[in-house]
C-alpha cells in the first residue's frame, strides 16, 4: 500500500466501509471536544480518525482504496495502472475543494464570495454552535430583512453582495432525518410499530418546504453526545 492518496500493489479487492453515520446538528458538536474537526459519533472512533474535519482525507483514502482494486481495469501494465491511477487520486483534494466551496457558496445564495468570507462563515459558526439547519434558513430569511442570527458583523457583508433568499430556500432544507428522529424511527420498528418511520419518510420527501403541523421535525435534538455503535 502507498502513501496516502497514492496506489500500491493491491493483492486482494478492497472494498468500502459503509459504517453508522449520523447528522451534525451544530459545527460544534461532539462526544469527546467541543471543535468542529474534531467531531466523531462512532463508539470505535476513539482517535478521531473519522472525525468531521478528517472527512475529506478519509474520503480521498477511500477512493485510493477503490482504485487499488480496479487496477488490473485501467491498463494491462500495472506500473502504467498505477500511475494513471495515483494521478486521477491526486486531483481530489483541488476537485473537493472547489466543489465545497461551490455547494457553500449556493447555501448562502451568491453566485460568486471571496474564499475569506466562507473561510470567516466556518469559523464563525465553529465558535457560536448553532443549529445548522436552522442557521440557514434563519440566513434567508436575515436576507430578507430579519435578524441576524448571530451578532457578528460578518452579517453585513454578506448581505452587501445580494444573496437571493429564494434560491438559498431552494438549497437549505428545513428537515433533515435528525439523529433522534432515527432513533424514534428504528426503536418503533423494532417493537412493530412502523408508523414514526413512514412520517418521517414522509416528511423528508419535501425537505426545503415549509409545511404546517411539523415544526417537531425541524427542531434540534435533545442535548449532549450521540454516539452510534456498530458490530465491527
Amino acid at each position: 500500500m502507498g502513501a496516502p492518496g497514492g496506489m500500491g500493489n493491491a493483492g486482494t479487492i478492497a472494498t468500502l466501509d459503509a459504517a453508522g453515520f449520523t447528522f451534525t446538528n451544530s459545527a460544534g458538536t461532539s462526544t469527546k471536544v467541543t471543535t468542529s474537526a474534531a467531531t466523531t459519533f462512532s463508539s470505535i472512533d476513539q482517535g478521531g480518525r473519522y472525525a468531521y474535519g478528517n472527512q475529506p482525507g478519509i474520503l480521498q483514502w477511500n477512493l485510493a482504496r477503490f482504485g487499488e482494486a480496479l487496477l488490473p481495469l485501467v491498463a494491462e501494465d500495472q506500473d502504467e495502472a498505477i500511475e494513471q491511477a495515483t494521478e486521477a487520486v491526486r486531483g481530489f483534494a483541488e476537485r473537493y475543494s472547489v466543489y465545497f466551496r461551490a455547494g457553500l457558496r449556493a447555501k448562502l445564495g451568491l453566485a460568486e464570495a471571496p474564499d475569506e468570507l466562507l473561510h470567516e462563515l466556518l469559523a464563525l459558526l465553529a465558535e457560536a454552535k448553532p443549529d445548522l439547519t436552522g442557521f440557514f434558513r434563519e440566513l434567508a430569511e436575515h436576507a430578507r430583512g430579519g435578524p441576524a442570527p448571530l451578532a457578528d458583523d460578518w452579517f453585513a457583508r454578506w448581505r452587501a453582495l445580494d444573496p437571493d433568499p429564494a434560491a438559498m430556500d431552494r438549497v437549505n432544507p428545513v428537515y433533515i432525518p435528525r439523529n433522534h428522529l432515527v432513533e424514534e424511527a428504528l426503536d418503533g420498528a423494532v417493537a412493530g410499530d412502523l408508523a414514526p418511520l413512514h412520517a418521517l419518510v414522509d416528511v423528508l420527501r419535501n425537505p426545503c418546504e415549509v409545511r404546517p403541523n411539523l415544526e417537531r421535525y425541524a427542531l434540534p435534538g435533545p442535548g449532549g453526545g450521540f454516539v452510534t455503535f456498530c458490530g465491527t
